[in-house]
């Protein structure tokens, strides 16, 4: 199954793994985006069974929700891929 992020997705991801890189040692940001990429090809192996986001918001848009560590991944299957459209802090969002 292919993974596809939207440009704010995209945009977080790479903020996060650039924070990581600057305030740990050298690796650590591309150490993490590894954990990160096995677990979703892990986990998004059969999409449709993940439940829909807690989120009021969320859940209007039909996005289904995983965790990974403190984070939320917000996303939308498709027919081909799956669509990560979030990837949030959980302490930025509240269910």
């Amino acid at each position: 199954m292919q993974i596809n992020y939207t440009k704010d997705a995209f945009i977080s991801l790479t903020n996060l793994i650039n924070f990581i890189e600057t305030t740990n040692t050298l690796g650590a940001g591309l150490r993490w985006l590894f954990r990160f990429e096995t677990f979703l090809q892990k986990n998004l192996l059969y999409p449709t069974q993940t439940k829909f986001c807690n989120n009021i918001t969320f859940r209007s848009l039909s996005l289904r929700c995983i965790y990974f560590n403190d984070w939320i991944i917000a996303f939308s299957f498709h027919k081909d891929f799956v669509l990560i459209e979030a990837l949030l802090h959980k302490s930025r969002i509240k269910d």
